[in-house]
């Protein structure tokens, strides 16, 4: 029995180190990151297209043949906000749909919405003017409010956990990558003979490629991929715990509204979202109002935060990982130390923003860089802690809180704005803008050390609710002459 014990184990180990190589989940994640940086490029170079559609920085004349729209500040406000309309209405529904239907089919037809829409907006800007590219937009949004519910779905199906952080970690940084590509990209298209509207056509043509290499090469789950091999497969579901043939679960929402830890996570997934809206919106125009310091021949300062975005990301993901799997600490104390690196990493760089002024001009471009850098520490934290409690629902988790958090970076904006009283080179009210969000981050990350769990979730089991029935009828049924002894006993203790 021993020997028999040994010789499993060893054929396991093997396997394991087999399937450690490159393989076809590599491919999947790999399919995963384009994805997510096309879909980021395609959101992010409308910062771009929009200026030049207004007429905004022409140079010269060789763009006469390209149409120019009337379009003063507000209109294009509007116009690259409307893609936010859609994407939080869409963000609980497009979990519940990666939850269904698998996260390949669902980012399969976002992939080719928005290449449909980006090869049609230059039209529909001629047809119906700003109206229709906000429609249009909003189709955008809609559409793309299933890049991150379906990828957490997706992680939750692919990736076992001795591999889960560092992975979904190097997807993820694929948004600062299409973020640092967007608008340098952007804006030398827009120089084109065709202007702006190269732009959407290259875009369009990025999106399409992607969706066909998306639809051969990736797969909802390892069971349906048809490269995977048998080893390969196994290795994932038993790391997974997945049992053959795992049928559809029902969603389990009495005990996901009851659980603390999710609650957590919320609140600091609100703080994240909201620092991270205040930095992408108000920090341009507080380095050129406030600290007088010119960005407008610099796309290399204005990409270098998210470099040092991805930076942290990926060097957190992956050290948090080497941790967790050589057992130096817990998964529960690695998810609140880099949450905790993360949070309170953007509450200390705000602090320090609110001293400097103009005479600090490079202490502040160190410090805003330090600040994101940090930030991207949190994608070791609460990013990944859904796949810790419930690999399952991640997706689904995923969508419910950043609907929450979306909604708070919504209104960011419109707060910063009547603090400012649109007096945008007062630094004093700046400071008031900056500490209380370091003060939101501090707080929020305080409340996530205290509740939140790395525990694997009971309602997490596909059996669940197998188990939950009724107490009575588990019992067992008495025989007749246990139940003559059971009255004799009630009957002695009555008398």
């Amino acid at each position: 029995m021993g020997e028999q014990s040994y010789a499993i184990k060893q054929t396991a180990g093997v396997m394991t180190k087999k399937c450690q190589c490159f393989g076809v989940r590599h491919l999947q994640l790999a399919c995963m990151c384009l994805t997510t940086i096309s879909l980021i490029i395609a959101r992010g170079s409308m910062g771009v297209a929009v200026l030049a559609m207004a007429g905004e920085g022409r140079k010269n004349d060789t763009q006469a043949a390209v149409a120019v729209y009337n379009w003063d500040k507000n209109t294009q406000s509007l116009i690259l906000s409307s893609f936010f309309w859609g994407y939080v209405t869409m963000q609980i529904p497009a979990g519940l749909l990666a939850n269904k239907f698998g996260g390949k089919i669902i980012l399969l037809a976002a992939l080719i919405v928005n290449g449909v829409l980006c090869i049609a907006l230059p039209t529909l800007a001629a047809l119906g003017g700003w109206p229709l590219v906000c429609m249009a937009r909003v189709a955008m949004g809609l559409s793309q409010a299933c890049l991150f519910p379906a990828s957490q779905t997706l992680f939750g199906q692919w990736l076992p956990p001795n591999e889960m952080t560092s992975y979904s970690g190097i997807v993820s940084g694929g948004v600062q990558i299409g973020t640092i590509i967007a608008m340098p990209v952007s804006g030398l298209l827009a120089e084109t003979a065709l202007g702006w509207k190269l732009i959407f056509y290259t875009m369009s043509g990025l999106l399409f490629i992607n969706a066909a290499i998306w639809y051969w090469f990736s797969a909802s789950t390892p069971g349906e991929h048809r490269m995977i091999s048998k080893e390969e497969r196994q290795y994932i579901e038993n790391g997974l715990q997945i049992k053959g043939g795992q049928r559809k679960m029902a969603t389990p929402w009495k005990q996901i509204f009851r659980c603390v830890p999710i609650w957590a996570i919320l609140a600091t997934h609100i703080a994240s979202s909201i620092s991270f809206v205040l930095f992408f919106v108000d920090m341009p125009t507080y380095l050129e109002k406030g600290l007088k310091i010119s960005l407008k021949n610099s796309a290399s300062l204005s990409a270098l935060p998210y470099i040092g975005m991805w930076i942290g990301n990926t060097c957190a993901t992956v050290a948090a990982e080497k941790l967790t799997n050589n057992k130096i600490i817990s998964v529960g104390t690695c998810r609140k130390i880099f949450n905790s690196l993360g949070m309170f990493g953007i509450s200390g760089g705000l602090v320090v923003l609110s001293l400097l002024g103009p005479e600090n001009k490079g202490g502040a471009i160190v410090a805003l860089v330090a600040t994101l850098t940090m930030s991207g520490f949190c994608y070791a934290g609460y990013v990944v802690n859904y796949l810790d409690m419930a690999p399952n629902f991640a997706g689904l988790l995923f969508s419910l809180t950043n609907c929450v958090a979306n909604f708070g970076s919504v209104l960011i904006p419109i707060v910063t704005s009547l603090i400012l009283r649109n007096d945008s080179s007062d630094l004093s009210r700046w400071r008031v803008v900056f500490l209380m969000v370091a003060a939101l981050a501090a707080s929020t990350n305080i409340i996530y050390v205290i509740f939140s769990s790395s525990e694997r979730q009971p309602w997490n089991d596909p059996d669940y609710f197998d188990k939950q029935a009724d107490p009575e009828e588990m019992k067992p049924v008495l025989t007749e002459q246990q139940s003559k002894n059971k009255e004799k006993e009630n009957e002695a203790y009555r008398h």
